[in-house]
């Protein structure tokens, strides 16, 4: 591995159309679930670059003549497994005393396919460097082996482009709300909704606590629960989002009494969700949702505590008395990044 440049590579999601019966039809997201066996192997064959064992490596990929390796050198790309494993024995060779660590590792399985993203941090007797990973695995044998393997180094949009790109949600909230900027002109259609953002609380902390295997198997439950209580609703997942997701409704009842199934199913878990409501016009696209309103949404999951759900002004008016429920006294908030003061209001359910 030598001098770097940096290779990009986007992952879009896959979204097929169907519930035509929904206002927001998404359809339904490939059943692909979270992988602590994947996630493991991958950690494996990081430990086993660094000790530079052929053997271990051999297993660990797919011999198929279709593996493709990438480096994040410019002539580092190597196809099939003679010549992957030829070069790794080289380089293991070449290389000075180094370390890698493992950072964060999650994985996903649909079937026989199967995907990974790593970070990691490589310790030479110069420097620190941060690399990321990502993998596609196939099963060979009954055993997950890999069929596509990426490292690249990351490096400043300002380096590549010679100017600044938004990389994270919260700036682009930022720039949304900042610039005020009207998507109305945005490709997709417009449209009422009631979105639901849920988030687990302090969610860093058990999964340090549990470890990444442990974690993986709380998210994946959690995360096929979600779906299914919003399926239940006629709800749609929209996507998710890391330890949380974002829900669509068309009805704003429906989209409350999932919140509280959602509560409700959280009782006997190790860890505590927080949920926001609200309503309001969206763009919706093939595979996401724009506006203010989603973040306004997000916002008031932010306001809300663990175990708890609160619902904007907005939808508190639309659906006035529900059998079993009630909506609490409102308070006034400050919602980060929106200007003005709101009301929200909590939701109590038996």
């Amino acid at each position: 591995m030598r001098s770097s440049r940096p290779c990009f590579r986007f992952w879009a999601e896959l979204l097929s159309l169907s519930r035509a019966r929904s206002l927001l039809s998404y359809g339904d997201l490939m059943s692909f679930v979270r992988s602590p066996e994947i996630e493991a192997v991958a950690r494996r064959i990081l430990a086993t670059w660094n000790r530079g064992d052929v053997e271990t490596m051999s297993n660990l990929f797919s011999s198929s003549a279709n593996l493709r390796v990438l480096g994040f050198d410019v002539d580092e790309q190597w196809n099939g497994p003679d010549e992957f494993l030829s070069v790794f024995a080289t380089q293991s060779d070449e290389m000075p005393d180094w370390t890698i660590e493992n950072r964060h590792a999650e994985a996903f399985e649909d079937g026989s396919i199967g995907w990974a993203t790593l970070q990691s941090t490589i310790t030479t007797p110069e420097a620190e460097t941060v690399m990321r990973h990502t993998a596609v695995f196939q099963l060979e044998g009954g055993a997950w082996r890999v069929v596509q393997w990426h490292n690249s180094i990351p490096v400043p949009n300002q380096q590549v482009f010679g100017v600044d790109l938004t990389t994270t949600l919260g700036q682009l909230v930022a720039s949304v709300l900042d610039t005020g900027r009207d998507l109305a002109g945005a490709t997709g259609s417009e449209g009422t909704a009631t979105l639901v953002f849920t988030d687990i609380v302090d969610s860093t902390i058990l999964a340090q606590s549990v470890g990444d295997a442990a974690w993986a198997k709380i998210i994946g439950a959690h995360e096929r629960t979600i779906r299914r209580i919003a399926d239940s609703h006629g709800g749609t997942v929209v996507k998710f989002l890391g330890d949380g997701s974002m829900l669509a409704f068309a009805s704003a009842r429906a989209a409350i009494r999932a919140a509280v199934d959602v509560q409700r199913s959280c009782d006997a878990e190790p860890y505590a969700v927080r949920i926001g409501i609200h309503t309001g016009e969206v763009i919706r696209t093939a595979n996401d949702l724009l506006g203010l309103t989603v973040n306004k949404a997000a916002r008031v999951a932010a306001a809300a505590t663990g175990r708890s759900i609160m619902v904007s002004s907005t939808t508190r008016d639309l659906v006035g008395q529900m059998e079993g429920l009630r909506i609490g006294k409102p308070k006034i908030v400050r919602l980060k990044g929106i200007s003005d003061a709101h009301q929200i209001a909590p939701v109590e359910w038996e």
